[in-house]
């Protein structure tokens, strides 16, 4: 006698299609489709939330380990907040920029210390004439989050 494996379906699919139906009127509302329709939408809406945070957190698979980082916002090497977006770390940065009076004509921008995509950058001021370019004391610092420790990798 053999035995055939029977595949399991996506759970996605399932959800899908019991909401499909449901819309449809075609799938009695019972009060645990009821439960299942609930629980889906709280599940999504915190998986929502997690990709807010941490993008590409909700894709992972045992293939490929998260790739994670936060960003460290410093002045004068002295840390000051830990962020989960590069934008957020930004936006505190220039806001302590735009604290002190800045000279007309004078505008900002970060400059990364090279092209790789955890790269640290520091706050610039350019201007106002052509050469003009200043390095100010607010750095973000990138710090990978690993997932696991790998005494072979040096650290």
């Amino acid at each position: 006698m053999t035995s055939t494996t029977v595949p399991h379906p996506d759970p996605t699919t399932v959800i899908a299609d019991i909401r499909r139906r449901a819309a449809a009127g075609t799938l009695p509302l019972t009060v645990q489709i009821l439960q299942l329709l609930g629980a889906s939408m709280e599940i999504e809406a915190r998986l929502t939330a997690a990709e807010a945070v941490f993008p590409g957190i909700t894709h992972l698979t045992d293939e490929k380990p998260a790739a994670l980082a936060v960003y460290r916002v410093s002045r004068r090497n002295i840390p000051y907040a830990t962020f989960t977006t590069r934008e957020a770390a930004h936006a505190m940065g220039e806001a302590w920029l735009k604290r002190c009076p800045l000279p007309e004509g004078t505008s900002i921008g970060w400059v990364p210390d090279n092209s790789d995509e955890y790269v640290d950058e520091d706050l610039v001021l350019f201007g106002p004439g052509p050469d003009d370019e200043s390095v100010t004391s607010i750095r973000i610092t990138v710090l990978p989050v690993l997932v696991d420790y790998d005494p072979d990798v040096e650290g």
